[in-house]
């Protein structure tokens, strides 16, 4: 019996044992499911999870056998930069001159105002191609105060500013030895003048500038042009005033001043520096000194674009590098426009007739920042004069030689001309690619 009591007891402890297991688990089941989102305390077994954070995500994980989980490796490569350009063309002419003449022209109209717009009429769609349209003014705008007046003391009406905005230019380089024809009340005025219309005058001032007025930086569409402008002559009207009223008025071709002016104007940080100087001598044909060892200088300094005036006829143009610079150069553009020619100056004087629009095509690459010159394209234009009675009023207009050669309406022997002025220029630029082609 001891032994039948004995199984019972135990039999009882099984079931006893079988239900406190049924609710332990029943009671962890419902624990576990009223807390479905709470975390159990890892074991030392437990593999330890790594938390996903940005300094780690992406990164190979190792599993336990060594091998290395590189995961999607295409997505993990970081995607190559995209380059991508900006592209400007920055163009230039040379001497804008307003002689007798030409003043009597612009006021042969009905009204007996000036106007002078139609005298850019057939350059006007080249000019306004371009992202920044430089222009050399050779006379004042001193106001209708003093008399109207052509060579040797320049002064023109407003009427002139308004034309050149009318043409497409935006920028205006006063600094010419022509610049005190009218004193220095004059002179700030036509800088005061050319600004009110819209545009910006280079080279001389409406009031004493400050050192990092002496130049312009304009953000042509996302790249950053820096403009300094510099005349070799005064005429001698210079010596009327000290050289501190000087400094206030106009920028002088000077090596110290120059590199000075360049030092301030790097620190601006620019894309390109552009210079327009007037310097060399008049009417002749090749650069002088001054010419070449300035624009070295200039070079030197870290310009990159050099555009020449004051000779009245076109010079060579070519790039030059200096300690390890490169700038281009055109010594001299020309006669954009002017009453100088074979019939006013005599023969052999047609080269006064003779102009240029230079276009720089200017690429900047945003990605690494780096500006480059990526090509140089010239524009012969000619300046036409006309008149039915052999005498002024004449009429007068600035032509592109290549496309008014097609035009029915001139006659054979202004075309004539043109074609010589045409080869003229030719000739000049020709020596630049020739130039390339040895350096090549």
């Amino acid at each position: 019996m001891r032994s039948n009591n004995r199984r019972s007891s135990k039999r009882t402890g099984l079931i006893l044992a079988i239900v406190a297991l049924v609710v332990v688990v029943i009671v962890a089941g419902i624990f576990v499911f009223a807390n479905p989102f709470e975390n159990n305390e890892e074991t030392p077994d437990t593999t330890e999870e790594i938390e996903e954070t940005p300094e780690n995500f992406g990164e190979d994980q190792t599993s336990d056998n060594g091998e290395t989980d590189t995961g999607d490796e295409t997505a993990q490569e970081p995607e190559e930069p995209e380059e991508t350009f900006i592209d400007i063309q920055i163009s230039a002419v040379g001497d804008v001159m307003a002689h007798g003449n030409q003043l009597i022209a612009a006021r042969n109209n009905p009204e007996g105002i000036y106007n002078f717009n139609s005298v850019f009429d057939d350059v006007k769609p080249y000019i306004e191609e371009a992202d920044l349209a430089l222009a050399n003014l050779e006379t004042t705008l001193a106001g209708d105060s003093r008399e109207y007046s052509g060579y040797p003391l320049f002064n023109a009406p407003d009427e002139l500013a308004d034309a050149l905005l009318y043409a497409g230019f935006d920028t205006i380089v006063t600094a010419n030895n022509h610049s005190l024809d009218t004193r220095a009340e004059g002179l700030r005025r036509t800088a005061e003048v050319i600004e009110e219309k819209g545009m910006d005058a280079v080279g001389t001032f409406s009031s004493s500038p400050e050192p990092d007025e002496r130049f312009l930086i304009k953000d042509v569409e996302g790249i950053k042009v820096a403009v300094i402008g510099y005349t070799e002559h005064l005429n001698g009207l210079g010596s009327q005033y000290s050289a501190e009223e000087i400094d206030t008025m106009v920028n002088t071709i000077d090596e110290a001043q120059m590199v000075a002016d360049i030092e301030r104007v790097k620190a601006q940080e620019p894309d390109i520096i552009v210079a327009y100087m007037h310097w060399g001598s008049e009417y002749t044909r090749d650069p002088n000194t001054v010419q070449t060892a300035n624009a070295e200088i200039l070079a030197r300094e870290g310009v990159d674009i050099i555009f020449g005036s004051h000779p009245h006829v076109v010079h060579q143009a070519e790039f030059i590098e200096v300690d390890g610079n490169e700038a281009f150069v055109t010594y001299s553009l020309g006669n954009f426009v002017s009453n100088q020619r074979r019939e006013t100056l005599g023969q052999g004087m047609e080269p006064t007739e003779d102009g240029v629009i230079v276009n720089v095509d200017v690429q900047k690459n945003e990605l690494t920042g780096e500006t480059t010159i990526e090509n140089v394209e010239f524009i012969p234009t000619w300046v036409y004069r006309h008149s039915d009675t052999g005498g002024a009023p004449y009429t007068y207009r600035i032509l592109p030689v290549e496309s008014a050669l097609e035009d029915s309406s001139l006659s054979e022997g202004y075309k004539e001309r043109m074609r010589g002025s045409y080869e003229r220029t030719m000739e000049r630029i020709n020596m630049m690619e020739e130039s390339d082609t040895e350096q090549d």
